[in-house]
């Protein structure tokens, strides 16, 4: 893991995922690394051992005590995430007896374009001479791996996807007797993500500030889950429009779910996402999801079924979307039924975890066919 382990939201999310992989693989022994154990975890695993140890750095007295580690605890693969080859010393891990297995995570540009030279060179030097690769890369999503393997020129035997997922066992609708964490007054309308300028909360803001100003939805009120480097302007933003009451920051918290089933509508504005957990952790609550036609959203959203889909550059089509939503509690509870069919059929954690295993065990006996 990239953070220490008090970190939660997604990070929760990712290690859930891990440890259930680390269920599927028994016959190894399997740890976590925290650059940092703060006593304070957010995490409880079951399969996995934490122990404190920066996989990522690759300054000498970090590669000095990961080395000790391997070679102690006769380590054959460590599993990344979003972590590029060129950011990673290759060369250190393939002699320290290494594999190296990265899932893809990160929301890149797909509108992005090489010059010819640029793609020639990454064609040769990962296609040609397979450097800069790690022995397996799992894209979280189809889009992504289409554009690993066209853009950054992954090779096909290095590359799989495997959607991420999530625990529709724990994200589910509200039920009559599930308290809300929200004014009960409103109808709340929900968006959670870290807070960096691509996720556009503004947008919301802007929505909720045109709402409230023109009388409409006397009922409805907007919450944002999340922190990060946006967060004072974004609070800014809402205390010159004149929010009040009507849009509340939550703040962090590792655990989404109950916001989502104390909201009645999902938005998400952000124009790069990977895959966005978030949106299919509201779908698995019931939630209808109003997303920006990035590359996850377009996959795990069905516009006009689970939620509705616009363009990454179209507010307006964004504001007259929640409109509709607000406008028709009907087809918001279709859509939002609709959407906890999807999350469950397609978007299963348990699904995610048995695929992953199983990548790893394949990328794993490759070797010892090849040694």
């Amino acid at each position: 893991m990239r953070y220490p382990d008090d970190q939660g939201f997604v990070w929760k999310t990712i290690g859930h995922t891990r440890d259930l992989v680390a269920g599927h693989l028994l016959q190894f022994k399997c740890y976590v690394a925290f650059p940092k154990l703060t006593g304070n975890s957010a995490h409880r695993f079951d399969f996995l051992e934490p122990v404190e140890l920066d996989c990522y750095d690759m300054a000498d007295g970090a590669k000095a005590k990961l080395r000790d580690f391997v070679v102690g605890h006769d380590v054959v693969a460590i599993v990344y995430m979003s972590a590029l080859p060129s950011t990673l010393d290759m060369d250190f891990l393939r002699r320290s007896g290494l594999r190296s297995i990265n899932t893809e995570n990160d929301s890149f540009d797909h509108a992005r374009r090489d010059p010819w030279a640029t793609k020639f060179a990454k064609f040769l030097v990962r296609r040609v001479l397979r450097r800069q690769l790690h022995d397996l890369h799992i894209a979280n999503a189809v889009s992504q791996g289409e554009w690993l393997r066209a853009y950054a020129q992954i090779p096909a035997d290095r590359l799989v996807v495997i959607p991420d997922g999530v625990d529709c066992t724990h994200f589910v609708p509200r039920s009559a007797s599930t308290p809300s964490v929200l004014d009960p007054r409103y109808r709340w309308v929900v968006c959670a993500g870290q807070a960096r300028s691509e996720k556009r909360i503004e947008w919301v803001i802007r929505a909720a500030s045109r709402i409230i100003e023109s009388g409409a939805f006397p009922d409805v009120a907007f919450v944002y889950v999340g922190s990060g480097g946006m967060l004072p302007a974004w609070k800014e933003l809402a205390a010159t429009s004149g929010l009040a009451d009507r849009f509340h920051f939550a703040g962090h918290h590792a655990d989404l779910r109950p916001y989502y089933q104390s909201a009645v509508l999902m938005v998400h504005a952000s124009e790069l996402e990977s895959f966005g957990l978030v949106i299919v952790e509201a779908m698995a609550c019931g939630l209808p999801v109003i997303a920006c036609r990035a590359a996850g959203p377009s996959e795990t959203v069905v516009d006009g079924v689970t939620g509705c889909l616009v363009d990454v550059d179209d507010e307006q089509g964004f504001n007259d979307a929640i409109d509709r939503y607000l406008a028709r509690p009907d087809l918001a509870q279709e859509h939002g039924s609709a959407g906890r069919a999807r999350a469950m059929q397609k978007y299963s954690i348990f699904r995610q975890a048995a695929d992953i295993a199983a990548a790893i065990e394949d990328t794993l006996s490759k070797r010892r066919a090849t040694s």
